[in-house]
């Protein structure tokens, strides 16, 4: 069994122009969560949490976000609100294997998450 974690934060304020580069955010977000981002009351804070999720994936998996795309570590929530992760297209073939655990919060400038990735025995 291979255990590892993997953390990131950004300030929220970053993400207020981002938003405004349509290109960036079709190539960082899913369909999915730019929907999310749009209906959320807080459009910033949520896609800089959304954006530390996938930062956090990516270095619990060993990579951090170079080799890998960023919409292909989707985030998508559950009906109570709680966060999880769907891996996709070549992290999907990579890493589908691993069993993902990610936490989001929010606070005053900063967004931050954390993963808990597993990889049971082969």
């Amino acid at each position: 069994m291979t255990l590892r974690n993997g953390i990131d934060m950004e300030r929220i304020q970053r993400f207020a122009s981002i938003l405004k580069n349509e290109y960036f955010c079709r190539r960082i977000f899913t369909e999915r969560e730019r929907a999310y981002v749009e209906q959320s009351g807080h459009p910033a804070a949520t896609a800089a949490g959304i954006f530390c999720a996938k930062e956090a994936v990516a270095k619990a998996l060993g990579r951090g976000l170079f080799g890998l795309l960023p919409r292909e570590i989707g985030l998508d929530w559950t009906e109570r609100g709680d966060p999880f992760v769907t891996l996709t297209g070549s992290a999907a073939r990579q890493y589908g294997a691993w069993k993902l655990a990610v936490s989001v919060t929010h606070t005053g400038d900063y967004a931050a998450a954390v993963c808990t990735a597993l990889l049971p025995e082969e």
